[in-house]
């Protein structure tokens, strides 16, 4: 049985496991092998699937369900399906595939060959369910196509380059860098989940759907005696809300009398308290709120039934604090029973008298969770079947918008926890790492990023392989020590650590090191005092930008934009109790560094809510900010930043020049004095066009502070550019730097310049000019033009369209927001180049040749092959985007479930969302992370993940009848 058909045997097995449904896209007549290895590679499903052919194989705590392509949690979760194989199956080793076969699509034909002999052992067998293949022929691993995929997509070792690869093979040779290059995605939502699981017992016990036919009856009657018999859709809306909060207080009744009473003498007190931690309270809060609801629908008032929702949205807050409880609630009760047999024994009795024994009490105590996550769903069905002009609206709006900030919290306080777990896992993996007295990971901020990378100190110039976790404030570096092959993960050995506030990060190629070698995609982590830097090597181009998004966010994460503006120092925090925003009146969302609190007016705030506060002075403060005493820098567990002061008055007392941050900003007009910075910077450093000098802080996102001819002094940043020295083309496009845009000047023109050494365009006459000056806010009616996308966008866009597909596109990349990249798709990849200006405002691509406009360049890369400046990419600009776009090129097109109009503004944290502003409108993707509080859309070329409780959906998409594009 050849391997290259296996994969298909496979796939069709897992669906008759049910672990995959019959219409997922590995059943296209087009799938790919690579769909197979992407839908398997974080070990969740595979996880699930030997649950499946032996129920209780795998313990749920000890994978992650949800680890969002994270190394870490991948490999522990793929570990832990190897482990049980060999313990529980009786697979042998040499049956069993390598982690890293896996997760980096090393060799997918071992993958294979495993759950081949998974699907034959005796144990799954056992389940009815037969393995593949069924005619029991051996299977020939075709080492070709599998066993050198890291070979074959890097192409190492250099005499493979000049073989031509089979069209079959051709299928296979880049499952290793595709593999680095998709976005991470949900792909484990295929699979019955404990959550989904805790979501029937909700159902059984608090839906109508899930009451006995006696019981439903009983009802009935009591509302014929009530006066109340729904009969319109909205009434029965009513009479839903009524009825299962009835039910769940019920519920709640039930736990409190069959379990909460007779355990007490049986399970130790401190135990019996932290499995039952606010059951008791819970009931209370919701006898009290369902009366008071049934008050309000009985008197037909929405006004009263929308108060209620907003009275007792802060009681309802003690679910934050039963969330974090909850799984060590659950892990106490399975270890009590597992270890005494007194407790077990009592336990399912208990659980005979209170259900019969279906449900267990584990499962019992999710139920509240499930509850509290209903209100928002309950009042938006309830507004949809409300009149939009009736008053009633308004009241039950304003109760929706409490609910559904009370929801973002419950599910951000959960994903916290199981961040929280995560960073605890971390911690215990490194082993030999000393925290110091009364910290730990998790004061570090959250996990942001985490795997391998290639580190090169400039210190001591060796090149070391490093396990790197980035977390907000701080990356370690660690080296790998793996233990017994299958053993759940591996441990760590801690070797050096960042304080990423102290350090910027640049996008670069050292001299030297050819881009062509695997590990050559470069970027540096230089300290802000220009004494340390590090050189970071990763696989892809792909895989270097997420490490470098990623270390950017983390820096906004710290130091937010306007964080120090009007007197204003906020810093990220860790609130002990929920707190409201002082802005915008929502709750800060999670358990750790929820926010952003002003030491001196102590204003609590959204990281998006920042640039509201700073608008208005520090309240305590009075006309310019005191100076403030320079923080210490605190390796362990604190930011540094420098903080700028006022000139005059350090000159005064004559204290040391400020040190400069290392860069240089080039003057692009000459600045006065006028417009004045604000009172509370100090003066104005006046200069020149064309003068270069020295950046102190650029932590503003308005004013800079700077140094020229021994002066310090602040001005606006538009005034200046980045300033580079006069440089040759490197080895490679892709690590220039792209030049903001500035004006041209009609008069200039641009012919090709022969000697690469030359910086600037020689004048030719009017006469050549082949374009018009364009301006570049005129570039729409291009066919070749996007506006802003990220990189990552283009990537997909481009993905399955013809060679020579091309585009023009705006970064939305904060560090170059507003310049130009080309994005073309040549030999089945997708190529980035950047578009550069020269300081007198001519475009180009390498310095041999020079445009005045980017029409004019686009005009002549469609005659010319870019191979004679780059000679990786032998191809001319054929075909523009959105031509292709129009000519059904991209069948492929993520398609649009719907679209939503932001109501708040939000501001991601995390390099897989998307930031709001108020009246943005969204395309909505997926709502597969909804039950979490989270879809996944489309803005402004970026494709992330938003809360779903921060956007208002249009009732056309949210009814199945959206357009099928923007309006």
């Amino acid at each position: 049985m050849a391997t290259r058909d296996l994969w298909r045997l496979c796939a069709d097995w897992l669906i008759r496991c049910e672990i995959l449904p019959r219409d997922h896209r590995v059943m296209f007549p087009n799938a790919e092998i690579f769909d197979l290895a992407q839908t398997l590679r974080d070990g969740v499903l595979l996880c699930h699937l030997l649950n499946t052919l032996s129920p209780g194989a795998v313990d749920m705590k000890d994978f992650s369900q949800r680890p969002q392509m994270s190394q870490f949690l991948c490999l522990k979760n793929i570990r832990t399906f190897l482990q049980t194989c060999k313990n529980k199956f009786g697979l042998r080793e040499s049956d069993l595939f390598d982690s890293y076969d896996l997760f980096d699509v090393k060799d997918f034909a071992k993958v294979l060959n495993t759950l081949s002999k998974l699907s034959k052992s005796e144990l799954a067998l056992a389940s009815g369910i037969d393995g593949f293949p069924q005619d029991n022929s051996s299977i020939q691993v075709e080492h070709d196509y599998y066993n050198t995929l890291e070979e074959l997509a890097t192409g190492f070792p250099p005499d493979r380059l000049s073989r031509v690869p089979s069209p079959v093979e051709d299928v296979y040779r880049t499952l290793e860098d595709r593999a680095c290059e998709l976005p991470d995605e949900d792909i484990y939502s295929a699979v019955t989940t404990v959550e989904e699981g805790e979501q029937e017992i909700y159902e059984d016990l608090c839906s109508l759907r899930g009451r006995t036919t006696r019981r439903r009856k009983e009802r009935e009657r009591d509302q014929l005696e009530q006066g109340f018999e729904p009969k319109t859709k909205r009434e029965h809306c009513l009479k839903e809300l009524i009825e299962t909060e009835k039910n769940y207080v019920e519920a709640l009744q039930m736990i409190k009398t069959f379990f909460i009473h007779p355990l007490k003498n049986i399970i130790p007190s401190p135990n019996h308290e932290l499995i039952f931690k606010h059951i008791e309270g819970l009931g209370n809060i919701h006898t009290a709120f369902q009366s008071d609801l049934h008050q309000a629908v009985r008197r037909s008032s929405a006004q009263a039934l929308g108060d209620c929702f907003i009275k007792y949205k802060p009681q309802l807050l003690l679910y934050g604090d039963f969330c974090s409880n909850l799984p060590q609630a659950q892990e106490r009760i399975d270890d009590l029973c597992r270890k005494n047999e007194i407790i077990r024994v009592a336990v399912e009795e208990c659980q005979r008298k209170a259900n019969e024994g279906k449900f267990r009490l584990r499962d019992l105590l999710s139920v509240p969770v499930q509850r509290v996550l209903k209100y928002h769903l309950l009042l938006k069905e309830l507004i949809k079947q409300t009149d939009k002009k009736s008053p009633d609206r308004t009241f039950l709006e304003k109760a929706l918008e409490a609910m559904q900030d009370l929801s973002l919290y419950v599910n951000e306080v959960k994903r916290d926890n199981e961040q929280l777990q995560l960073i605890q896992e971390i911690q215990d993996s490194i082993v030999d790492l000393q925290m110091p007295e009364k910290t730990s990971l998790k004061d570090y901020g959250r996990l942001l990023k985490d795997g391998e990378l290639k580190i090169k100190s400039h210190e001591d110039n060796r090149l070391k392989t490093r396990y790197i976790f980035l977390f907000d404030k701080v990356m370690l570096m660690c080296k790998s020590r793996t233990m017994e092959k299958f053993l759940w993960g591996e441990t760590y050995s801690y070797k050096n650590a960042l304080v990423l506030a102290q350090h910027r990060v640049e996008e670069g190629v050292p001299a030297g090191r050819p881009r062509s070698e695997k590990w050559g995609h470069v970027f540096l982590l230089s300290e802000n005092k220009n004494s340390v830097a590090y050189n970071f090597y990763a696989k892809t181009e792909e895989m270097k930008m997420k490490w470098v998004d990623a270390i950017k966010m983390a820096l906004d994460n710290t130091n937010p934009a306007n964080a120090r503006e009007k007197g204003h120092d906020f810093i990220m925090t860790t609130f002990e109790e929920p707190q409201t925003c002082s802005e915008c009146k929502k709750l800060l969302r999670g358990v750790f560094y929820q926010g952003y609190n002003c030491h001196r007016c102590k204003q609590s705030v959204h990281k998006e809510c920042i640039q509201k506060a700073s608008k208005r002075e520090c309240h305590i403060s009075n006309g310019p900010a005191p100076e403030l005493p320079p923080r210490p820098i605190d390796r362990s567990s604190t930011v540094y930043n420098h903080r700028s002061a006022s000139v005059s008055s350090a000159h005064s007392r004559g204290l040391p020049a400020k040190p400069s941050l290392g860069i240089k900003v080039k003057a692009v007009a000459s600045y006065t004095g006028t417009p004045a910075p604000p009172t509370n910077k100090g003066q104005a450093l006046k200069f020149e066009q064309g003068d270069v000098i020295d950046l102190i802080s650029n932590d503003n996102v308005q004013w800079w502070e700077g140094r020229l001819h021994g002066k310090e002094g602040f001005f606006l940043k538009s005034y200046v550019e980045e300033y580079r020295r006069p440089f040759q083309r490197g080895p490679s496009y892709l690590h220039h730097d792209v030049r903001p845009p500035s004006p041209l000047h009609n008069d200039e023109n641009q012919s090709p310049i022969g000697s690469p050494l030359q910086r600037s365009p020689r004048p030719a006459s009017s006469a050549s000019q082949k374009h018009p000056y364009i301006n570049l806010a005129n570039l729409e009616g291009y066919p070749w033009y996007v506006g802003e996308m990220s990189r990552e966008s283009a990537m997909v866009k481009l993905e399955h369209h013809p060679s020579s597909t091309y585009l023009i596109r705006e970064s939305i990349n904060p560090a170059r927001r507003g310049d130009y990249a080309l994005s073309v798709k040549y030999d089945n990849n997708v190529k980035h180049i950047r578009v550069m200006r020269t300081q007198e405002g001519s475009f180009y691509l390498a310095d041999c040749r020079f445009f005045r406009s980017i029409p004019e360049l686009v005009d002549y890369y469609q005659k010319n092959s870019l191979a004679y400046s780059f000679p990786e990419l032998d191809t001319v600009l054929s075909i523009p985007y959105n031509e292709s776009v129009r000519q059904n090129a991209a069948p492929r097109e993520t398609p649009a479930l719907g679209y939503a109009v932001a109501s708040f503004d939000y501001a991601a944290t995390a390099t897989n969302q998307i930031s709001l502003t108020k009246g943005d409108r969204i395309k909505i993707v997926s709502k597969q992370g909804e039950d979490r509080g989270w879809w996944k859309g489309e803005l402004r070329g970026k494709i992330g993940y938003f809360p779903c409780a921060y956007v208002d959906e249009e009732e056309d998409a949210a009814d199945g009848n959206s357009a099928s594009s923007p309006r």
